[in-house]
This record gives structure tokens, C-alpha cells and sequence, in this order.
């Protein structure tokens, strides 16, 4: 069943069996890593994957994860960034800004932060080191903000204020949210713009689309 509906309804609430089977996570990671098939295996995220490096950040595996973990060492260096996993994690940032971002090293956090600029570009820091229920906590915390309503719709109303000063009630999101989700019309940034009589949501587009998106492969 797609996005396409012939009347309004209301947008169903996902579980967390949902999250565990639409959540795409990808580490990037140079060496074998016990946790990525742990998480698959033992805690039910059905689409987890390793690569060793990127090749370009339009490659599959980067394009559809919705997180992104990143060791900062050993990795980077086939796309040439000198700072490794660091440099690399500034372009998956400047690419895809609706991505979720997750750095992880042996080293410790103060050691991180005070490597590189980019510890503040990512949204979550990890010790490589960290027990597998500590990744699946991330993982479960940026799969609700990604894919539950209420967290969406909080995102969406804090992007549009700040990017381009429009404010608008929760209500009022959700309301076209939900006539996006209804209507068979596309569902990228122009359509999602005219549905806000806007003619530039900013980021709050790309908010929108990686939400819905996965109704359609329902």
C-alpha cells in the first residue's frame, strides 16, 4: 500500500517493530565490528549494514540509510579527505543535513571534540567501546525522531521558524502533513512547498519526505 489515498485519513503511528524494519543504519568502519550484526540478529534492526570506506556519497548504502555511524579512524580515505573520518563526516553533513550522524572512536569524547571542528557537526557521540544496548538506544532515539508524527511535526515547526521566520501551529503542520499523505501528487520539495503555500520549506522538506517515504513501500 503507497501514500496515495483518495481521501484524507489519518497518518497510522508507527511501533517500534516498524522502526526495527524501515530504519536503514549504516556504519562506516574499516574493521569487522561485532555490534552491526549483534543489532540485526539479537535486537531485530532488520537493515543494518557495514562498509569498510565510501567510494562517493552517492553510492546506495549512503544514499538510503536514514543514520549513519562514522569511525573516525581508518576511514574517509578513498574519497581523498586528509582528515579521515572527520572530513568525512563534514560532507555527509553538507550533503544530507536530514541525515542522522553518529561519530564513534576508541578514542574519548574530550580527546574527539577537541580533534576536529566536525564532533560538532554530528548529532550523537559514541566510545567504540560502548555496550551494544548504548548504540541501540541511539538508534532507537533517532528512529522516533525520524519516523514518529509528533516528533516530526516539532522538527518541521523549529526548521520553518528558524530557516525562513515562518511560524506555524502543530496543528497546522499535521494537518498538511496529513493532506500530503492523502493525495496521490508527488512528494518532493516543490509539491511539499505549494502544500505550505510557501515557495521554500527549507529543510523541513527533507524532514517531510524521509518521514513519509516509507508509507509508500508499505
Amino acid at each position: 500500500m503507497g501514500i496515495f489515498r483518495n481521501k484524507q485519513v489519518d497518518i497510522p503511528q508507527r511501533t517500534i517493530e516498524d522502526l526495527k524494519n524501515i530504519t536503514k543504519i549504516l556504519f562506516i568502519d574499516d574493521q569487522s565490528f561485532n555490534v552491526v550484526q549483534d543489532l540485526k540478529e539479537k535486537d531485530g534492526w532488520k537493515n543494518v549494514c557495514r562498509i569498510r570506506d565510501v567510494d562517493s556519497l552517492s553510492q546506495t548504502e549512503v544514499k538510503e540509510a536514514h543514520i549513519i555511524f562514522v569511525d573516525i579512524q581508518g576511514v574517509g580515505k578513498k574519497m581523498g579527505f586528509q582528515d579521515e573520518g572527520m572530513g568525512l563526516i563534514e560532507a555527509l553533513r553538507e550533503t544530507y543535513p536530514e541525515k542522522k550522524i553518529i561519530m564513534y572512536s576508541a578514542e574519548s569524547k574530550g580527546k574527539i571534540d577537541a580533534l576536529h571542528p566536525s564532533g560538532n557537526l554530528v548529532d550523537y557521540r559514541l566510545r567504540k567501546t560502548a555496550k551494544r544496548y548504548e548504540f541501540e538506544s541511539v538508534i532507537e532515539l533517532f528512529a522516533k525522531e525520524s519516523f514518529y508524527l509528533d516528533n516530526c511535526i516539532l522538527h518541521i515547526k523549529e526548521a520553518l521558524q528558524r530557516e525562513i521566520g515562518v511560524s506555524k501551529s502543530e496543528a497546522e503542520i499535521k494537518g498538511i502533513i496529513e493532506k500530503i499523505y492523502s493525495s496521490g501528487k508527488s512528494i518532493d520539495a516543490p509539491a511539499i512547498a505549494k502544500a505550505f503555500n510557501l515557495n521554500n520549506v527549507g529543510s523541513a522538506a527533507s524532514i517531510i519526505q524521509l518521514f513519509l517515504l516509507p508509507f509508500s513501500l508499505s
